[in-house]
């Protein structure tokens, strides 16, 4: 009755005559204008003109434009077949189109959750989902929701969807990705699950990032990190990082290589120490630990200023001398220390000899700290 009683105020202001003419005389380039026009004056026209005028327009911005306008007159079997039937390129950038326009118009949203019950299964291997990240509207968010909860039946499109899902629902999306993280047992969908938590907290996103999402999403990580596998806690740490809790994410380490921790994190360490001597060449290879709670880059990055200060080097009273220290790639046990320290000398010893009149082999007992 409503859309009848616009219907007939607008026809009294235009000529829907003359505007379903200048439609059908339109070349390609111009049916969305014409469309638009037609459809401000009279939508029930424009709704059954709606299949002609896909018969003709041209994808591209056109085409896109043509899309929105027919689903605003409720036009929508015209809109998603001709969508269907693009090739993938410009079925993506026309899909992104209904995405951008979803946000301020509930026809749209409509459309989509429409769309996906004649699609079935086509909507999501198609990618229609691409479109409803920003499609904030009660039964799209109910339709991610439901299929997130499926669960992984094929890889590539869960993680898009689990993205998508992520983005649109924000703080409310974090119940279910908890969940999942107790849940879920692959190590590559538990990565996908821990770095979905930052586009709950939408990182990156020009809105700006959510703070409660923010909260929620470092709360839920830290807490389901002492049961992921290493890979998932490498990017625990990653989304972390992006969420803007540097020190959680650095406290992760003892949690990653949690099965050789003990009061933190034990690393090798070698210094060997060249000294050209006014007569000869001297080798000193210093072997000792490393003893921190930092991850293996953060005590690269800082074990040479340490080392330098916590061992003494005689050779450097004596002779001019060039150091060289190598840290172990990550923490280990005892016995994979005492291992990796004996190849280490080994090879230093190697490589001196022949070149160096005196080698020798200097185990220190203080722990280098970081």
């Amino acid at each position: 009755m409503l859309l009848a009683l616009t219907t007939l105020a607008m026809a009294q202001d235009c000529d829907v005559r003359q505007l379903k003419k200048d439609l059908a005389e339109a070349n390609p380039a111009g049916i969305p204008n014409a469309f638009d026009a037609l459809a401000a004056c009279d939508a029930s026209a424009a709704k059954a003109a709606a299949p002609a005028a896909f018969e003709r327009v041209l994808s591209g911005s056109g085409g896109n434009q043509l899309v929105v306008a027919a689903v605003k007159v409720q036009a929508w079997d015209e809109p998603r077949t001709w969508i269907t039937s693009l090739q993938s390129d410009e079925r993506s950038r026309t899909i992104a189109g209904l995405g951008a326009a979803c946000a301020s118009n509930e026809e749209v949203a409509q459309f989509l959750v429409y769309t996906q019950t004649k699609l079935g299964d086509g909507f999501w291997t198609e990618r229609w989902y691409r479109s409803l990240a920003e499609c904030r509207n009660p039964a799209v968010q109910e339709m991610l929701s439901a299929e997130v909860a499926k669960g992984n039946s094929d890889r590539t499109r869960y993680f898009g969807v689990l993205e998508v899902y992520s983005r649109n629902l924000g703080k409310d999306a974090i119940p279910l990705l908890s969940e999942q993280l107790t849940t879920v047992t692959d190590e590559e969908e538990l990565t996908y699950l821990v770095n979905a938590f930052a586009d709950a907290a939408h990182v990156g996103s020009l809105d700006g990032q959510d703070e409660e999402a923010t909260k929620l999403a470092v709360d839920a990580i830290v807490t389901g990190a002492p049961s992921l596998p290493p890979r998932a806690v490498e990017q625990a740490r990653t989304t972390l990082t992006s969420l803007g809790d540097v020190a959680a994410a650095d406290a992760l380490a003892v949690v990653r290589y949690q099965d050789v921790a003990d009061d933190g994190l034990t690393y090798g360490l070698v210094a060997i120490e060249t000294g050209t001597c006014k007569k000869d060449t001297r080798v000193n290879i210093h072997t000792g630990v490393v003893s921190s709670t930092m991850w293996p880059d953060q005590v690269a990055a800082g074990v040479e200023a340490a080392t330098s200060s916590a061992w003494e080097w005689p050779l450097a009273k004596k002779c001019e001398v060039a150091t060289t220290i190598t840290v172990s790639a990550k923490p280990m046990d005892a016995a994979g220390l005492q291992t990796w320290t004996k190849d280490q000398v080994r090879s230093a010893t190697k490589a001196a000899t022949g070149n160096a009149s005196k080698i020798e082999t200097i185990p220190e007992e203080a722990a280098v700290r970081l």
